[in-house]
């Protein structure tokens, strides 16, 4: 945090906070400045500074599990990490080296490494760990979820199109086209892809005939996760999670009136692109679950992580 004066050049360093500072405001001869990370911070006196909001998440987006059981949560410019017990770590953020960018989605790829779609139409494999990344696929428009099939072939679903897609060594597949709004992506225990169109209302199946709809009768479907048989939705326009049994389609409510989507009555407004930072910014409230039955729900509409265990409700 610098004040320069303009007639000599002359600078001075006010405070020295952390990368990602992105405002500031005067409230008479107070100072205030504020952080893509969501902390505020007063500046009493060069190199004094009062902490008024700690950092928190903007909206998370997408999340994912990795095999340590480590929780990836997907932030926009910031992603981080949590492991049970513990407080989220920084992993990564748009100034960070090897940082893929503004992260939207993310599917666990191993040990320490996921799978991102990013808001600048970027696919790629990020090993925050080591910071740096490969990209796998680029040039897309407003890409959401993402999922990891075997053979190491990711599939992902690309909104501004209506498309999803597949990457696989380097070769780009279409595998469904004129969908509505697609963003949530996920495999079925049968290897069958399954996508939520947020502009439909519905879940689908894509398979080589076309696509078949599996859960219908939504509002604004984001977020899916399959575990066994059972598929779990992210309804952020009823503000719903829904449990379907893909054998039987019995559906049932396990959590409602949670903390996605926009309030009602309002329309959001979405942030455009920045420069060559981000792509359109849109939200996606995501889901994902570890091996003992949790699940981790993004809370996009008041920045928070949730925790649910369905089988003790």
């Amino acid at each position: 945090m610098l004040r320069i004066d303009p007639r000599t050049g002359e600078r001075t360093v006010l405070a020295d906070i952390a990368p990602g500072l992105d405002n500031l405001a005067f409230v008479g001869d107070r100072l205030f400045v504020s952080s893509i990370s969501g902390q505020i911070n007063e500046i009493v006196a060069p190199g004094q500074v009062r902490s008024l909001l700690p950092d928190g998440f903007n909206w998370p987006l997408d999340l994912a599990v990795d095999d340590d059981g480590v929780l990836f949560i997907a932030d926009g410019p910031y992603c981080y990490t949590l492991q049970s017990g513990g407080a989220p770590q920084v992993a990564g953020m748009l100034f960070t080296p090897g940082c893929p960018g503004y992260i939207r989605g993310v599917a666990a790829a191993g040990r320490g490494a996921m799978i991102v779609t990013t808001a600048n139409g970027v696919v790629a494999r990020y090993q925050p760990a080591s910071q740096s990344h490969q990209v796998l696929a680029s040039g897309f428009d407003q890409l959401y979820g993402v999922a990891l099939a075997p053979a190491d072939t990711v599939i992902f679903a690309e909104l501004g199109t209506g498309r999803v897609l597949s990457a696989c060594a380097g070769k780009i597949e279409t595998l469904a086209s004129g969908l509505q709004r697609p963003m949530g992506v996920a495999l079925g225990a049968d290897g069958t892809c399954l996508v939520s169109e947020s502009g439909a209302g519905r879940v689908a199946r894509l398979h080589r005939g076309g696509v078949d709809t599996v859960l219908d009768g939504l509002q604004q479907p984001q977020g899916i996760f399959v575990r066994n048989d059972l598929l779990y939705v992210v309804d952020t326009g009823a503000k719903e999670l829904i449990e379907c049994d893909l054998r039987s389609g019995v559906r049932r409510t396990i959590a409602s009136a949670l903390p996605v989507g926009a309030p009602a009555g309002v329309v959001p407004k979405f942030l455009g692109a920045i420069g060559d930072m981000s792509g359109p910014m849109g939200p996606f409230a995501g889901i994902t679950g570890t091996a003992d039955g949790t699940l981790y729900l993004s809370g996009d509409a008041d920045g928070s992580i949730l925790a649910l265990h369905p089988g003790k409700h």
